[in-house]
């Protein structure tokens, strides 16, 4: 098919591999199976896609597993910026991670459409993040060992087509897999026997609760993680059920929206929402989640998000939909709410919770208490270890941490 279709997704693109790349890869990864053990790791290289904060989503993850590193082993991270379509790269990059990760050891490299492999530095161990890194990685033979780390089940951001199909083949190239969470870690089993998952923390030094009780009367304050361009957030179901909340209980509901930028009256929420889009710190984030009464955050994938358990640990009982593949972590009624995936049923759930404080407590209690037993120490220390020694999945026991 002929690039200057209309029709053909620039993502596809972003596949640039040979068969007899694959196969070399296959190669690398069967042999690296062999012998996993790893020395120490001095040297690490992470494919990453092009960004434009340091702190959004997965890829504060992803550098706060790399500062861990250079704690523990002193390692040197190079973080080579996949950079496919030759975007600007932010010129204070460096002054970021420097700011949020103090004790990360790096070095920043863009590598464009054309670059080859090859010409980057050989390193103890690769790692991919977000899909369209998978194919760098596998044509990047110039370590000991490759690491996928998956984050979330990345087919499911589209809809099932060209491009799901060459994100899922990137489960199939035989990388040693660090998931993150027990459900995301389930989806990548279907593709392979060697891995392991981890649970995340939450930065209790930042998002903890206020000494104000459960509010009992109105007027309430929800926050809403309202996201119109990520699917898997179902923006339009979160609007047409708080929506639905605001008719009923009008100027005793004040609602706002974080997490991205746009224009209230686009989806007729003049009146209803206030969008507030990507605020300027975390603190600002967090004293937000601190002054609402609800948090209402929708997530269709197998990673439950980080913004469920940021609302409990900032003492603001969570609403989001059932998802099975989430049930390690949630409890309905116990640490959050949990409603089918319909905006009537949803904005019941809502107001119910709103007029019924014990419940809204009892939430309140039980999210706290959940959040208290996710520790990021806990969850390096397992990464770390993996990385030194890989083995088959083994699924860890979950219960424990959630009593």
């Amino acid at each position: 098919m002929s690039s200057n279709n209309a029709y053909y997704p620039n993502e596809l693109r972003l596949t640039r591999i040979k068969q007899a790349e694959l196969e070399e890869n296959k190669c690398f990864t069967s042999k690296m199976k062999g012998a996993p053990k790893l020395s120490a790791i001095r040297k690490a290289i992470w494919f990453l896609p092009h960004f434009s904060h340091a702190l959004k989503g997965g890829l504060r993850t992803i550098f706060t597993i790399a500062e861990y590193l250079s704690k523990e082993w002193n390692t040197h991270n190079i973080f080579v910026i996949d950079n496919f379509f030759n975007r600007v790269v932010q010129t204070d990059l460096q002054e970021q991670l420097q700011k949020y990760f103090p004790e990360l050891n790096f070095e920043v490299k863009n590598f464009l459409r054309d670059d080859n492999p090859d010409s980057l530095p050989e390193a103890d161990v690769g790692f991919c993040t977000l899909w369209v890194t998978a194919y760098t990685l596998a044509r990047y033979n110039k370590c000991k060992a490759k690491f996928y780390i998956m984050q979330d089940y990345e087919p499911m951001f589209y809809p099932s087509g060209s491009i799901s199909a060459a994100i899922e083949q990137t489960y199939r190239l035989g990388f040693y897999f660090i998931a993150n969470t027990p459900g995301v870690a389930s989806k990548f089993t279907q593709y392979s026997d060697w891995g392991m998952e981890f649970i995340p923390g939450v930065d209790t030094k930042l998002y903890y609760p206020s000494e104000m009780s459960v509010r009992k009367n109105g007027p309430y304050k929800i926050v809403y993680y309202g996201r119109p361009n990520n699917e898997r957030n179902c923006f339009i179901l979160g609007c047409e059920a708080l929506r639905i909340v605001k008719e009923k209980l009008g100027k005793n509901v004040s609602i706002t929206s974080v997490g991205a930028d746009f224009p209230v009256h686009r989806y007729g929420l003049h009146g209803v929402i206030e969008n507030r889009g990507l605020l300027k710190t975390m603190e600002e984030v967090a004293n937000l989640y601190r002054e609402s009464d609800l948090g209402l955050s929708i997530m269709t994938t197998p990673h439950p998000s980080y913004q469920p358990l940021e609302y409990m640990a900032s003492g603001c009982p969570a609403v989001t939909n059932i998802n099975e593949l989430n049930n390690w972590l949630y409890k309905d009624q116990e640490n959050i709410i949990l409603s089918e995936p319909i905006d009537n049923i949803v904005a019941d759930r809502i107001i119910n919770a709103l007029e019924n404080s014990e419940l809204r407590q009892r939430v309140k209690k039980g999210g706290l208490d959940t959040v208290k037993n996710l520790s990021w120490d806990i969850a390096l220390q397992q990464i770390m270890e993996y990385i030194r020694n890989p083995k088959k999945y083994c699924p860890i026991n979950t219960q424990y941490k959630l009593k």
